[in-house]
């Protein structure tokens, strides 16, 4: 792990065609919303023909409007690399979801859990749930600002979870979230269990009181790579920024994984490089460097 930009064998920059980051504490301030710093760069990459990919947890139509419909974004990775999407026809281009029948079964197996949890199904790019789940959500002792996120970019739907998950299109991920009030630990022990209990199903997360849950298939790098291939990039000319557990693939993926200097642990080991925190525009920070 280094703290300047990403350099050949000759010793000079990599100067990169491609540019994957997580939204969430990454690009987004802490408050989740757009730096102005971090959008000047988007136009830069726009101007010198440089790829953006917003690689997110997040459904694709909880991306704010003016990252996905960005010029310098043509192609967006949300619910943790279960999608791949064409950011101007709204095309799935690789579908690695974790689809309806086994959605199911994992309700099923934490059905008795569902009064201190709240159950989200990550479909048809959007974030569905049913009343008891969304209301949970301010009850769970959340940020103040992640409570707001997740209760606004939800779609209530007035049927039992079972229902939503048969008459969604295309179930992506699932979320489960448990939230920091007593008795949270064993929750969380008993939803993690659950997931395991189907070996084609991982489960990773964002933040400590929640974990998202994809086809075992499915990650960031995963989506990365395969990008990256379909665009002709070598993986050499491809930078990620991440914080969490659930950007390691994709930091691990990449020509140069970089970490904003409040990611968690984990990610700061593997980063090649550490940038500035979300708060300071570690983004921009960062490639302002690269890009001269």
């Amino acid at each position: 792990m280094g703290s300047s930009s990403h350099t050949d064998a000759q010793g000079a920059p990599v100067r990169p065609r491609i540019v994957f980051s997580d939204m969430d504490d990454t690009f987004l301030a802490p408050d989740k919303s757009l730096l102005p710093r971090n959008m000047a760069m988007l136009d830069r990459l726009a101007e010198e023909g440089i790829e953006f990919v917003p690689c997110t947890g997040r459904a694709w139509y909880a991306i704010p409007p003016e990252v996905c419909r960005h010029p310098a974004t043509h192609f967006g990775v949300p619910s943790d690399g279960s999608v791949v999407i064409d950011a101007t026809s709204e095309k799935v281009l690789l579908d690695q979801s974790l689809g309806a029948r086994r959605a199911l079964a994992l309700l099923s197996r934490v059905g008795g859990l569902l009064d201190r949890m709240a159950f989200e199904v990550f479909a048809d790019g959007r974030v569905l749930t049913n009343r008891a789940s969304w209301e949970l959500i301010g009850q769970l002792g959340l940020p103040a600002a992640q409570t707001a996120y997740m209760q606004a970019s939800r779609t209530l739907v007035d049927k039992p979870l079972e229902q939503v998950i048969r008459d969604a299109r295309t179930v992506e991920r699932l979320g489960m979230c448990w939230g920091v009030v007593e008795g949270s630990r064993e929750v969380a022990d008993a939803a993690r269990a659950a997931v395991e209990q189907d070996s084609t199903l991982r489960h990773t997360g964002s933040y400590g009181s929640a974990i998202e849950v994809v086809d075992a298939r499915a990650s960031k790098g995963s989506a990365l790579a395969w990008l990256c291939d379909r665009l002709g990039i070598a993986r050499e000319q491809s930078v990620a920024f991440g914080d969490s557990p659930n950007d390691l693939e994709m930091v691990r993926a990449a020509g140069d994984g970089v970490a904003v200097g409040n990611a968690c642990e984990a990610l700061l080991a593997e980063a090649d490089h550490v940038t500035a925190t979300n708060a300071e525009s570690g983004f921009a920070t960062y490639l302002e460097a690269l890009l001269g």
